[in-house]
């Protein structure tokens, strides 16, 4: 009787032990999920953070550029309507950037959910922005060498300048879709990111 007793209780022993040590695993895996979790809303708040930088940088080109346009505009005897509407589709193209970039970094763990769908409709206003941004471009471009050609009676240097304003075009061109693309693949990861934790 007393064999079967301590074999109860050694049963009893070996129960409580292994329900102490399911707990300590359990504990030990929460806490890796929640650091997990933490680590990858990091990686998500910094790939948002280089979104910003790269969008904070194509402004302060910007800044640049419209007070270099009116010396150009001045320079080439370009007529004041011109020059008006480059600075103000330039405002408007570095404004939009703003607005359609702009995410507060620290509320995006709030709500994983909304903040995935907020990045999806980033994206998506990216893609309506450079689709009405290129059109625009061209037209204006052969605004320009109209009016160029108008400014600029010498053959030879009108020729010149043309050459010059379709490689910049082109290397502008190809600078844009460069971040443009960036920009779009940092929204995929972090969309696919905020997938995984959901799963």
């Amino acid at each position: 009787m007393e064999n079967n007793f301590n074999h109860i209780n050694d049963n009893n022993e070996e129960l409580a032990l292994m329900r102490q040590q399911l707990n300590e695993l359990k504990s030990h895996i929460d806490r890796t999920t929640t650091l997990n979790e933490g680590l990858m809303f990091e990686s998500i708040k910094n790939k948002m953070r280089s979104v910003h930088c790269s969008i904070y940088r194509v402004i302060a080109l910007g800044c640049v550029a419209i007070p270099l346009w009116v010396g150009i505009g001045f320079y080439w005897n370009l007529p004041w309507y011109f020059t008006a509407f480059t600075i103000v589709m330039l405002t408007a193209s570095f404004t939009a950037d703003y607005i359609i970039n702009h995410m507060d970094i620290n509320t995006m763990d709030c709500n994983m959910a909304e903040t995935a769908q907020r990045l999806v409709k980033m994206k998506r206003h990216r893609n309506i922005q450079i689709s009405v941004a290129f059109p625009i471009l061209i037209l204006w471009l052969a605004w320009f060498f109209w009016e160029l050609s108008k400014s600029i009676p010498n053959d030879t240097e009108f020729k010149a300048m043309i050459i010059g304003c379709v490689v910049g075009g082109v290397i502008g061109a190809a600078v844009g879709l460069s971040i443009f693309f960036k920009l779009q693949r940092a929204n995929d990861e972090m969309i696919a990111q905020i997938k995984d934790l959901n799963s």
